[in-house]
């Protein structure tokens, strides 16, 4: 799919979703945001080349917005496609894009031990599946770096948290286009057939609401993600980051108020099981993917004081403090 000339979007898929690779283009410099998977890396990527005739080793930079194994698992098959690519991230993710292994136990086990909730074998051999060997990063970003692929070709780089710590968004500023991952997410993410298939999965409320913020007002007419549709028009990207922030106060509603009526303390999991039908439609077997969000929140809540933890038992019991609690 054509952007606009020098800014193609490789259509890919993952788990029934759209997966868009942005592919930036300036003469022979071209530059890679995301990598994709291991079999996207070995399959699509490289038809996805022959097909727009840019030669591999004319990809000079793969730049990988944030760590999860769709977006950084073919690391290792890109850059033995492309030899001259210099694969890059956010500083705060370099360890997690560079060591699969680490990835999976930080990002996809962060809930077993202290709460319970895992993925079943079978899903998690998929999700290993999706990224192979080790691959060292060879630079890293913070934000207000940029790129210059042409005399008047500037892409700046933005650092866009929540998702992740380091996540990393790009503006092409000629064309006024922001390509931000999966910085943020509206309501969740819908498959190639429009249905709900999955919850948002920020991680980090108070910087995901600034990365909500610094999109609401920046200067881009054009905004593309990862999984959902292009954005031509303010009117559209005021309306996806508005649905990004009802979100977040929806989940942070209900929490509190399941909190304030159960003031024996509450687990992780049961907030998953509990609320969920009560923020989207996507199926039942995915609800347990809410305890990124959640976590989230109550994480925040305990660092603001409005909730206690208690980490003795198995699994952790949250509860908010006296003086928020409903009689």
């Amino acid at each position: 799919m054509q952007l606009y000339p020098g800014a193609d979007l490789i259509e890919c898929e993952i788990n029934g979703r759209p997966l868009y690779l942005p592919l930036l283009r300036e003469g022979r410099k071209a530059l890679l945001l995301d990598c994709g998977t291991k079999q996207h890396a070995e399959n699509d990527i490289p038809k996805a080349l022959s097909r727009l005739g840019v030669a591999p080793e004319d990809v000079l930079w793969v730049v990988i917005t944030h760590p999860d194994a769709d977006h950084c698992g073919g690391s290792a098959e890109i850059q033995r496609l492309c030899p001259n690519a210099r694969i890059a991230c956010g500083e705060a993710d370099r360890a997690l894009i560079e060591s699969p292994d680490y990835l999976y136990s930080f990002r996809y086990d962060a809930y077993r031990k202290d709460h319970g909730i895992f993925f079943d074998p079978e899903t998690e051999l998929a999700i290993r599946n999706c990224s192979s060997t080790a691959q060292p990063v060879a630079f890293t970003f913070t934000g207000g770096e940029t790129f210059r692929l042409g005399p008047d070709r500037v892409l700046e780089l933005w650092h866009l948290p929540g998702h992740s710590h380091g996540h990393l968004g790009l503006y092409d500023s000629k064309h006024g286009t922001l390509f931000y991952g999966d910085a943020i997410q509206g309501a969740g993410y819908r498959s190639l057939a429009g249905l709900w298939t999955l919850c948002p999965t920020y991680l980090y409320v108070e910087s995901y609401l600034q990365t909500i913020r610094t999109i609401e007002t920046c200067p881009a007419e054009t905004i593309v993600g990862c999984h959902w549709p292009v954005l031509r028009d303010r009117q559209a990207i005021l309306q996806f980051c508005a649905e990004s922030r009802n979100f977040v106060s929806q989940a942070d509603r209900l929490i509190r108020d399941y909190l304030s009526k159960h003031g024996s303390g509450v687990s992780l999991r049961e907030l998953c099981e509990r609320l969920s039908d009560q923020l989207g439609d996507w199926p039942w077997e995915v609800h347990f993917e809410l305890a990124n969000a959640f976590s989230g929140h109550l994480d925040y809540g305990v660092q603001s004081g409005r909730i206690e933890v208690e980490t003795s038992g198995f699994p952790f019991q949250y509860r908010l403090k006296k003086a928020d609690r409903k009689n």
